[in-house]
């Protein structure tokens, strides 16, 4: 098991939910998942955008927050991180910064996971499967 994770630890596969983050060797509890690059303290304010500005289709992979929402930079170049799938068992736990830990082992080839309760959107715009 690392205790590191690097651009060569993850890659994009089809999962049940589409398309899932996966990972590319084993990892140890509590290693700092490197899910969005380099940078990884996102900086919200600047990602956030007016819900009309944002094509419908893309909504799905942003946070909504009411009459706003939190996208990525670029669409066309997405870290792994914006195509994490939802788990009510995740095996991922954030910092109050958004950083993500691995929330036990988790083997080469596994789905990485979070729980999206865990980011804060208000309630009335969660969806069911929530």
């Amino acid at each position: 098991m690392k205790n590191k994770t690097t651009e060569f630890s993850f890659i994009l596969k089809p999962s049940t939910h589409g398309v899932g983050v996966f990972a590319t060797h084993d990892i140890k509890k509590d290693t700092h998942l490197r899910l969005f690059g380099d940078n990884e303290t996102l900086d919200l304010r600047s990602l956030f955008r007016k819900k009309e500005e944002v094509p419908e289709f893309f909504r799905d992979y942003c946070m909504d927050r009411d009459d706003k929402l939190i996208c990525p930079k670029d669409f066309g170049q997405m870290h792994v991180g914006w195509y994490l799938n939802h788990s009510k068992n995740s095996n991922t736990y954030p910092d109050k910064d958004y950083k993500w830990y691995a929330a036990r082992n988790i083997k080469e080839g596994e789905e990485i996971t979070i729980n999206y309760n865990l980011l804060a959107e208000p309630e009335n715009n969660k969806p069911d499967y929530y």
